[in-house]
């Protein structure tokens, strides 16, 4: 391959990943909407996984008329913003309810000598479930690790160069991430796949779900940080962010 052909065939690689996003998240996700409509009452977690893609469509549907209205990108950039951070919390405090389920079961082991069965299942899931719902928010919080010899070295619009120069590279891995997850949970789901680690035995679908979820959120705030280093290589002001227990 010369490195003419190289751009042409990247361009062919991100259709294609593009193309397979498009079927797992506008075609397949048609069959759980048709299912919360005909039972919404029966259909917990299905309601649940509908809810979050209709949250999905609302920011960024509404956040694009919002910008387009005020011709301005930070509509945009304030919902995706509000959005991820509404899951980091709920990450958040997730660990409190990790926390008084590893509480109780140290008390039925050790002082009422009746362990539980799902105390390590619960431990991973919820751990697993703030991991993800938290890690676009730490992207928001600019609290990633990356090396940064060069990057803290130059200025703004460099960082600003730097930072697009990556996102542009990522993004394709994220849209092949979140299509495959999607697949990975969607594969689980049909069969109403169990976890098989203890005598519990839960369904394991629901918490394969929020990969889905993590790295959509993940997919969001990238688009969201673009545009604030676009805002900066036009010499407009981003101003920081700000780690506070609030929404707004």
């Amino acid at each position: 391959m010369t490195m003419l052909e190289l751009p042409g065939k990247f361009v062919e690689f991100v259709g294609a990943i593009a193309a397979f996003f498009w079927v797992s998240f506008f075609e397949d996700p048609g069959a759980f909407f048709a299912t919360v409509a005909d039972s919404p009452l029966t259909s917990f977690f299905e309601l649940l996984f509908v809810l979050f893609l209709v949250g999905v469509a609302a920011t960024v549907v509404g956040g694009v008329a919002w910008s387009a209205a005020r011709r301005s990108p930070y509509p945009l950039i304030r919902a995706i913003e509000f959005y991820t951070r509404l899951f980091g919390l709920a990450g958040a405090w997730i660990i409190v309810a990790l926390i008084g389920a590893m509480v109780y079961e140290v008390i039925a082991r050790y002082f009422l000598a009746a362990p539980t069965k799902w105390a390590f299942e619960v431990a991973y899931m919820l751990m697993g479930t703030s991991f993800m719902f938290g890690i676009a928010y730490c992207l928001q919080m600019r609290r990633h690790v990356r090396v940064d010899f060069v990057y803290n070295a130059v200025g703004p619009k460099a960082r600003a160069t730097i930072d697009l120069v990556g996102y542009a590279v990522l993004v394709p891995m994220i849209l092949w991430l979140c299509a495959g997850l999607w697949d990975y949970f969607h594969q689980a789901y049909k069969v109403n796949e169990l976890s098989g680690e203890s005598a519990w035995n839960p369904i394991i679908w629901p918490f394969k779900f929020t990969f889905v979820i993590g790295f959509v959120l993940l997919l969001m705030q990238i688009v969201a940080e673009a545009l604030k280093r676009v805002l900066v290589l036009a010499g407009r002001e981003v101003p920081e962010p700000e780690a506070t227990g609030r929404l707004g």
